[in-house]
């Protein structure tokens, strides 16, 4: 079962997580994910990375997680990395379109789109992994950083606490909210206003404001990732991560 749908118009192609109610990430689903981003990169005008109605994405899913050995972990944290940078390398613009809540993983992925929108209301966005006795991988605590700013970073990270849409707009994560059954067009417009008339320009500018912090994260990421998943095996983060799971189920 395909966890990822797209649609292509207007030369722009729209990749929507459809991996269930929750969008909840796995190792072939994030895979899945990071191909067609890849290829929406090399053939398409943008990308619009869009979810469901009540998740964009609730992250990693718990229970396929702690079913899975050492190395099995360590492969789904370097396939998350390719996808976050493959968003992040895009040569084309990618905007992010959330109707639903974006927590841990799925923030990442919003936060790696140029533009990001998000729908008013109850939608919550946040890191909520410190709560679960396990880091922010590498590349999700940096991303973070890099959007937001570290004193901003700092509090989300410490503290695990999720925030409604507008207050991350007023922290610089999100653009621009908007209704719910808008928000998605909203985005689309801004996709294809920035398909302008000057592509390689737009790719230059966006390789001299990422280059360098896409090259930190390649160089750190193996490390890195090693020592997450050390953590995420830990007794501790084992039995909160279960806790968490079973809250979860419905």
């Amino acid at each position: 079962m395909s966890g990822i749908s797209c649609e292509r118009r207007d030369g722009c192609v729209q990749v929507r997580l459809a991996a269930g109610d929750a969008n909840a990430l796995t190792t072939p689903v994030i895979r899945e994910l990071a191909n067609a981003v890849e290829e929406a990169g090399r053939t398409a005008r943008g990308t619009m990375l869009c979810g469901g109605d009540r998740f964009f994405c609730n992250g990693f899913d718990l229970d396929w997680g702690l079913g899975q050995p050492r190395d099995a972990m360590r492969e789904m944290f370097l396939e998350l990395g390719r996808l976050i940078l493959a968003l992040l390398e895009s040569p084309a613009p990618v905007v992010g379109a959330i109707k639903g809540h974006a927590v841990g993983a799925g923030l990442a992925l919003l936060l790696a789109c140029d533009y990001r929108y998000a729908a008013s209301g109850r939608v919550l966005i946040g890191k909520p992994e410190i709560s679960l006795g396990v880091p922010n991988p590498y590349f999700g605590d940096q991303l973070l950083r890099f959007v937001a700013g570290d004193f901003a970073a700092s509090d989300l990270i410490y503290t695990g606490r999720l925030i409604h849409a507008e207050e991350g707009r007023a922290l610089g994560l999100v653009h621009e909210t908007g209704p719910k059954e808008e928000i998605e067009d909203l985005a689309w417009e801004k996709l294809l206003s920035l398909c302008g008339p000057a592509p390689a320009a737009f790719a230059e500018s966006k390789r001299m404001r990422l280059g360098r912090f896409c090259a930190d994260l390649r160089d750190q990421m193996s490390a890195r990732v090693a020592r997450q998943v050390e953590i995420w095996q830990g007794d501790d983060a084992q039995r909160r991560l279960r806790a968490a799971a079973e809250r979860l189920r419905p």
